[in-house]
């Protein structure tokens, strides 16, 4: 059964084939590059070179209300549908164990606490969330995600999309925009006008505060059937939940236009300039405490080289007039060795608002 909720000028679906989509009015186009930010870690060097994207469990998120349980509101849930959720969710000799109709009033009391629990736990491990923008060049965002040291991959969102291909264990996806509000207000998950909690999740994983809206950000979730949920993140003497899917999703090599680097992304922590030539050596430290990181970028920047080099691009500063604005040149990375590589500057310099 088809299910909706309007909520300002977006509009939560779950249509009759069981996919979750957002519509927006006035109608947004879908943008045709998306892009990712990634400081410099091993995960990140890994996620590039397996060409995968991790979609996270909103436990890891920031932002504690983003995707939140608490957003779910359980208020007007009856007794019948209290006990026939876990008649659904549980074998029939556990179910036969418990008076539900009893556990419904102590969970009444604490504001349905326990359901709301179980409730998130079960769809949470259905889903995982890729945050995406469309703004590659966000001052904030080179900051807060990067550092400055880190990259950007500006996707082929067609491609990317179409990546779904390839991921065997995915059964389906939803990209949409988030929705900003001033504030968030919650959802009647057992509204008579639905049927199961999927319209609500669809609401909660999407909607954000005012507070984020320069990130501009788009949302690719995907569904499988079991994936790992991180309560630890949380909760202290918790263990997580390991799932028997993971988390990633993987995309064509055809999906990446293009990587930019951050500004700092070479510096004196990573390595050293040797001459005027732009020729620089990546440090390779025997100590304990730097071998690991070094390691790690000089495989990144070797990958970047070599598989990259048509399409890479360094973020940095542009005098225009009396003022400094954001700018993007071109550049290779001619490599002498596995750890001394060149950098030449190609000179095309984009001017970024």
């Amino acid at each position: 059964m088809e299910q909706k909720y309007t909520y300002k000028d977006f509009t939560y679906i779950l249509d009759k084939n069981n996919n979750h989509i957002v519509e927006v009015n006035p109608k947004r186009d879908t943008p045709e590059e998306i892009y990712k930010y990634y400081s410099i870690t091993k995960n990140s060097i890994t996620a590039l070179k397996d060409l995968k994207l991790y979609a996270t469990h909103p436990f890891l998120f920031n932002d504690s209300i983003d995707s939140s349980e608490l957003i779910l509101d359980f208020r007007n849930i009856s007794k019948e549908r209290y006990i026939s959720f876990y008649e659904r969710i549980i074998n029939r000799e556990e179910f036969l164990k418990h008076d539900f109709g009893s556990l419904y009033e102590e969970d009444k009391k604490r504001k349905f606490y326990d359901i709301r629990n179980a409730i998130y736990t079960t769809f949470s491990r259905n889903f995982g969330i890729i945050s995406l923008t469309t703004i590659p060049f966000n001052i904030l965002m080179w900051s807060h995600y990067t550092n400055e040291t880190g990259f950007v991959i500006e996707f082929d969102t067609k491609k990317l999309l179409d990546s779904i291909k390839i991921n065997k264990d995915v059964n389906n996806y939803c990209f949409r925009p988030v929705q900003y509000v001033e504030n968030i207000e919650f959802i009647d998950v057992f509204s008579k006008d639905f049927s199961t909690p999927d319209v609500s999740f669809l609401y909660a994983t999407t909607i954000k505060r005012n507070e984020w809206e320069y990130e501009n950000e788009w949302r690719l979730s995907i569904y499988k059937n079991d994936m790992g949920i991180p309560f630890s993140n949380l909760y202290p003497d918790t263990n997580d939940y390991e799932g028997s899917d993971n988390r990633f999703f993987h995309y064509s090599l055809d999906s990446i236009h293009s990587i930019s680097l951050g500004k700092h992304f070479f510096n004196g922590k990573n390595c050293e300039f040797v001459n005027e030539g732009n020729i620089f050596t990546l440090y390779r430290r025997d100590d304990e405490k730097n071998k690991e990181n070094d390691e790690l970028f000089i495989e990144l920047v070797n990958h970047l080289a070599e598989n990259f080099n048509d399409n890479l691009y360094m973020s940095g500063e542009y005098e225009n007039g009396n003022t400094l604005v954001r700018s993007l040149g071109k550049i290779n990375l001619e490599k002498v060795s596995e750890n001394v590589f060149k950098l030449i500057d190609l000179k095309q310099i984009v001017l970024q608002d």
